[in-house]
């Protein structure tokens, strides 16, 4: 064989298994009940949410919703079912998020696809509050407004 059919062939065979192994590292798209109601059988795979991404003094969620806290007036605070987001999100982002600084130190909140590694059965987030995370390994802002 030739030099340059050698290369070709190599180079094809780079290509199919790059794209092979994207295809494969698609996470399983899931809704909060998905996760809440059979975290077991999500534990340990790459999971595709759709939710709001919160943080703030002590909290790094993504949550089913966000509702008024009632603490003070336009506060809004992760609200249903929530899962602790491990390491953060990008900071291209974070950077992209609404901000309140109505209680405190600043909050960061938005609507985000989140991508990543689910883990169940464990002791997560602040104080070890949270029973399951997302390592996220992709995060989408997607468009939203708060309410008025």
């Amino acid at each position: 064989m030739s030099k340059t059919l050698l290369t070709v062939i190599g180079v094809s065979l780079i290509v199919f298994l790059v794209t092979a192994g994207c295809a494969g590292s698609k996470g399983q798209t899931v809704t909060f009940d998905d996760l809440f109601g059979n975290s077991g059988k999500y534990n340990g795979k790459s999971v595709v949410i759709e939710g709001f991404y919160f943080s703030g003094f002590e909290v790094q969620v993504i949550a089913e919703s966000l509702d008024y806290s009632g603490y003070a007036e336009g506060h809004l605070a992760p609200g249903g079912r929530y899962v602790w987001v491990g390491g953060g999100i990008p900071w291209e982002v974070w950077s992209q998020l609404y901000k309140q600084k109505i209680m405190g130190p600043e909050e960061r909140y938005g609507k985000v696809r989140l991508e990543g590694k689910f883990e169940y059965s464990g002791k997560y987030g602040h104080g070890g509050g949270y029973s399951s995370q997302i390592i996220p390994s992709k995060v989408e802002p997607l468009p939203w407004s708060p309410p008025h």
